[in-house]
């Protein structure tokens, strides 16, 4: 797995390097066609276009994971940058070792934010989300059951297995199994790719 940090600044920060020594680090004319498994690092410069550029580096380098270094992180640029299909999203500056664990994540399809932007990024997504009905056969949801779109906006307002079970009175293994299929039917891989999914809809 190669590692290729897309960056306009003329001094990379070192540690990107402590992380992966044998990382490519340059502008977008670095001339590397990455495989699928390996990961761009696109350095962020412009929060106002950081989506449109995970688009692009998606397009150019289609089936490669696509992680944001951010110089000043913030929750509107992480949700316009996992909307857009990035794999994660941290701080520019992040030490050799965050960016490890970030690599590792991505690399097994998982989406990688940090604990307290994660957090933060659940909460705004559960208050814009609480006046959605259940029942909203509409946009992303068009593929599920009745039931399934329960369990989705349930998930999407925070509940875990237990709380939903609970909620919709049914046993918990029942919601496991049809959260497995709202998952594939919507084509993502855990809770917050849920609801960054279903959060681009208005």
């Amino acid at each position: 797995m190669a590692h290729l940090f897309l960056t306009g600044a003329k001094v990379p920060p070192p540690r990107w390097r402590e992380a992966f020594p044998d990382a490519l680090i340059g502008s977008s004319t670095v001339g590397k066609q990455p495989a699928p498994s390996d990961i761009v690092w696109l350095h962020a410069s412009d929060a106002a276009s950081t989506a449109a550029k995970v688009g692009a580096v998606r397009a150019r380098f289609a089936g490669c994971r696509v992680v944001v270094l951010s110089n000043i992180p913030n929750d509107d640029e992480a949700l316009a940058a996992l909307g857009a299909g990035a794999q994660g999203y941290c701080n520019t500056y992040a030490d050799p070792d965050v960016l490890k664990e970030i690599a590792e994540v991505a690399t097994r399809g998982g989406v990688w934010v940090g604990e307290t932007l994660l957090s933060r990024l659940l909460s705004g997504l559960s208050q814009k989300l609480v006046e959605r009905p259940a029942d909203d056969a509409n946009g992303p949801f068009a593929r599920l059951t009745k039931r399934e779109r329960e369990i989705a906006h349930r998930v999407m307002l925070g509940e875990n297995n237990k709380e939903i079970a609970r909620g919709l009175k049914i046993a918990e293994r029942t919601v496991k199994a049809r959260l497995t299929v709202v998952f594939e039917k919507l084509g993502v891989r855990d809770r917050l790719q849920l609801a960054l999914a279903c959060s681009t809809f208005k």
